[in-house]
C-alpha cells in the first residue's frame, strides 16, 4: 500500500468538477427539503380548508332536507349519498342525542355494488356541527375525514399535481447536475490551464530557459499572476546575463593585472628589463589594484548581509559631513581640471546614519563622477530638505521603482543628497544595470587602466543605502551627464 505522501495528487480541474457536483447536490437537497416542508404545510392548510368547504356543503344540504321534510325520516339514503360523494363518514344524531344515521355501521355500496370499507373514528379527523332550523336545534352531525392523503378530501388531480412536482424536481436535479458537470469542466479547465502554464514555465526556468512569456488571461488575478511571472522571468534572464557577464568581467579584472605582472616579471627574469624602482612601481600598482578588487568584493559581501540595526548609528549633521567629504576630493578634482561644487541649505539637517557607511557611499559616487567626467566639466553635490521626486529617475535592477505620487507623500520626512556630473552619461537600456557588480555600460569609457575601478563601487553603494534604510535612484542622458539621488530619513 502506498503511503499518503506517495499518492499522486488529484488535478485541480478534477477537484473543481467534484466541488461543482457536491455543491449542486447540496443545493438540490436543501431545496428539496425546504420545498417538501413548505408544500406539506400548504397542503395541510389546503386539506383543512377543503374539508371545511365540504363540511359546509353537507351541513347545508342536510339542513335543506330537514327544512323540506320537517323531520329526519328517510335521511338514510341522502346521508349515504352525501358520504359517497365526499368520501367521508357521516353520523347524524337527533335533538335527543340518539344516533339516527351512521354511514359506517351500515356499510355502503358504490354504483358497481362493490363494498367499501368505512374508516374508523380513531383514524379520522372529525368535525361536529349543531344542526339548527328556525332557531331550533334539531340534531347534531359528525363528519369524519380520513387522515391519509390518498383517501382524504384531495381530488385525483391534486394528487397528480404533487406527483408531477416531485418528478419535475427529480428531472431538475438531474439536469442541474449535468449542467454543473459541464460548467465545472469548462470553468475548471479555464482556471487550471493558466496555472498549468505557470507551472510549466517554472519548470523551464529551473532548467535555465527564461524565454517563455505567458499570454494575457481573462481573469484579473490570473492575469496579474501571469504578468508577475513574466516580469520575474525577464528579471531572472537579466540576472543570468549579468552573471555570465560578471564572470567574464571578474576574469578580466584579474587577468589584466596578472598578465601585466607576468610580462614584467618574465622580462626581468630574461634580462630584457632591469629590476629598477620604476619596474617595481608598476608591479606594485598592479598588486594594489588586485588588492583593491579583493577588498571591495569582501566589503560588498558584508554590506549585502547588513541592515540598519547592525550599523553604528549616530546623529550626523549632513551639511558639515558633506563639506568635509567634498573638501577631501577637491585636490583630486583640480588635478583633472574638474569643478566640484557643494550646495547646502541654510538650516542644519540631521540624520541618524553610520558615518563610515555614509562616507563610503559619498566617496564612491564622487569617485565614479570623477572617472567618467571629462576635463573642464563639473560635479555638483546638493543637499535638500523636503525634496521633490524626480519622475524620470529609475531604481536599480531588482528594486521596484517607487510611484512618484506615493513617494512624494513621504518627502516631508526625507532628506535628499544629489550628486550630478556633466560626464558622458548612460544609455537608457543600461541605466538599471549600473549597480550590478562588475557592470560597465561601455568598457571603452575608461581610457586609462590606472583610473579603472574595481567594478564594485556602485553595487556597494546600492547595498549600503539599502542597509541604511534609504533609497537610491538614478537618471542620465548620453552626452548630458548623470545624477544620483540618495533619500534618507531625517532624525526624529
Amino acid at each position: 500500500m502506498k503511503k499518503l505522501n506517495q499518492l499522486k495528487p488529484t488535478p485541480l480541474w478534477v477537484r473543481l468538477i467534484l466541488y461543482f457536483l457536491l455543491l449542486s447536490a447540496v443545493i438540490l437537497l436543501l431545496f428539496q427539503g425546504i420545498f417538501n416542508y413548505s408544500l406539506g404545510r400548504h397542503m395541510q392548510e389546503y386539506i383543512r380548508e377543503r374539508e371545511e368547504t365540504i363540511n359546509k356543503q353537507i351541513v347545508n344540504s342536510l339542513r335543506e332536507y330537514y327544512g323540506i321534510t320537517g323531520s329526519w325520516d328517510g335521511i338514510h339514503m341522502p346521508l349515504l349519498h352525501a358520504a359517497l360523494s365526499t368520501n367521508t363518514r357521516l353520523l347524524l344524531y337527533d335533538d335527543a342525542g340518539r344516533l339516527i344515521g351512521d354511514t359506517g355501521q351500515q356499510g355502503r355500496r358504490h354504483m358497481m355494488m362493490v363494498r367499501d370499507q368505512q374508516p374508523e373514528l380513531s383514524d379520522v379527523n372529525t368535525y361536529h356541527y349543531v344542526m339548527g332550523y328556525n332557531d331550533t336545534i334539531v340534531g347534531e352531525l359528525v363528519i369524519a375525514h380520513p387522515m391519509t392523503i390518498e383517501t382524504s378530501a384531495l381530488l385525483e388531480q391534486d394528487l397528480y399535481f404533487r406527483r408531477a412536482i416531485t418528478r419535475s424536481l427529480v428531472w431538475t436535479g438531474l439536469i442541474a447536475i449535468s449542467v454543473a458537470m459541464t460548467l465545472g469542466v469548462i470553468f475548471s479547465r479555464r482556471l487550471s490551464k493558466p496555472l498549468e502554464d505557470i507551472a510549466r514555465g517554472s519548470t523551464l526556468i529551473t532548467r535555465g530557459d527564461y524565454n517563455l512569456e505567458l499570454p494575457k488571461y481573462e481573469g484579473k488575478e490570473i492575469n496579474d499572476l501571469a504578468g508577475s511571472f513574466n516580469r520575474m522571468a525577464a528579471h531572472l534572464k537579466d540576472l543570468e546575463r549579468l552573471r555570465k557577464r560578471s564572470v567574464a568581467d571578474i576574469a578580466h579584472e584579474l587577468r589584466t593585472p596578472l598578465t601585466t605582472m607576468r610580462g614584467y616579471i618574465e622580462a626581468v627574469k630574461d634580462g630584457v628589463m632591469p629590476a629598477d624602482p620604476k619596474t617595481m612601481e608598476i608591479l606594485l600598482q598592479e598588486i594594489m589594484h588586485l588588492n583593491r578588487v579583493a577588498y571591495d568584493i569582501d566589503e560588498l559581501a558584508r554590506a549585502e548581509g547588513a541592515n540598519r540595526y547592525q550599523m553604528s548609528l549616530e546623529p550626523v549633521s549632513l551639511g558639515q559631513f558633506l563639506h568635509n567629504k567634498v573638501s577631501s576630493f577637491q585636490p583630486l578634482y583640480r588635478e583633472k581640471d574638474l569643478i566640484l561644487k557643494l550646495n547646502l541649505p541654510q538650516q542644519e539637517i540631521v540624520t541618524e546614519q553610520d558615518p563610515a557607511a555614509l562616507g563610503k557611499i559619498i566617496s564612491n559616487l564622487l569617485d565614479n563622477a570623477y572617472r567618467y567626467s571629462e576635463p573642464g566639466g563639473y560635479v555638483e553635490v546638493t543637499l535638500q530638505d523636503n525634496p521633490s521626486v524626480e519622475s524620470n529617475a529609475v531604481a536599480p535592477l531588482g528594486q521596484k521603482t517607487p510611484d512618484p505620487k506615493e513617494l512624494q507623500l513621504q518627502m516631508d520626512k526625507m532628506v535628499l543628497i544629489k550628486v550630478t556630473d556633466s560626464g558622458i552619461g548612460i544609455s537608457e537600456e543600461n541605466l538599471p544595470y549600473i549597480f550590478e557588480r562588475f557592470f560597465r555600460a561601455d568598457p571603452s569609457r575608461e581610457k586609462e587602466e590606472s583610473q579603472a575601478g574595481s567594478g564594485i563601487g556602485l553595487a556597494l553603494v546600492k547595498e549600503l543605502v539599502r542597509a541604511a534604510g534609504g533609497l537610491i535612484l538614478v537618471s542620465s542622458k548620453p552626452g548630458e551627464g548623470t545624477t544620483f539621488y540618495l533619500y534618507f530619513l531625517k532624525a526624529n
